[in-house]
């Protein structure tokens, strides 16, 4: 009996994260119109040493609240990293989320064309980065 519940129980627990995305998805606002090229900069610190640099944002795809697309920097030497997925999540009140292969974004769409966020990363490369986005282009092959 007492396997039965614990069964019971931890079938409940891992369907209650899927039973809330799936419930949140339909009231939320349909993204349209956030896809294209999103162009800003990064201000803050990294490893002790302050930067600011050209980001550029392209999100590809969007299906409800959550999306998918690339991103690059401009580095150093004035040439653009090589392009880094990220995932993300808009939601109805404009909260961004997004996370790409070390480090997490998390701001607020505040206009229609604007977004401004806190990129956050750990380890060898940490960080505290200041991120202002505008939106350049609706086309996302750009």
């Amino acid at each position: 009996m007492k396997k039965i519940l614990i069964a019971t129980l931890s079938a409940l627990l891992l369907l209650t994260p899927a039973a809330a995305a799936q419930a949140q998805t339909p009231v939320a606002k349909k993204n349209v119109g956030i896809t294209g090229m999103w162009l800003g900069t990064n201000s803050g610190y990294e490893n002790g040493i302050y930067k600011s640099s050209p980001v550029r944002y392209t999100i590809t795809q969007v299906n409800g609240v959550a999306l998918t697309g690339i991103k690059s920097w401009m580095k150093g030497d004035g040439t653009w990293s090589d392009p880094e997925t990220f995932q993300g999540v808009l939601y109805k009140s404009g909260e961004f989320h997004a996370v790409d292969n070390d480090g997490y974004l998390v701001g607020k769409l505040i206009s229609p064309t604007k977004i401004r966020a806190t990129y956050l990363e750990a380890g060898e490369d940490q960080g505290a980065l200041v991120t202002v986005l505008t939106k350049a282009s609706r086309d996302a092959r750009r």
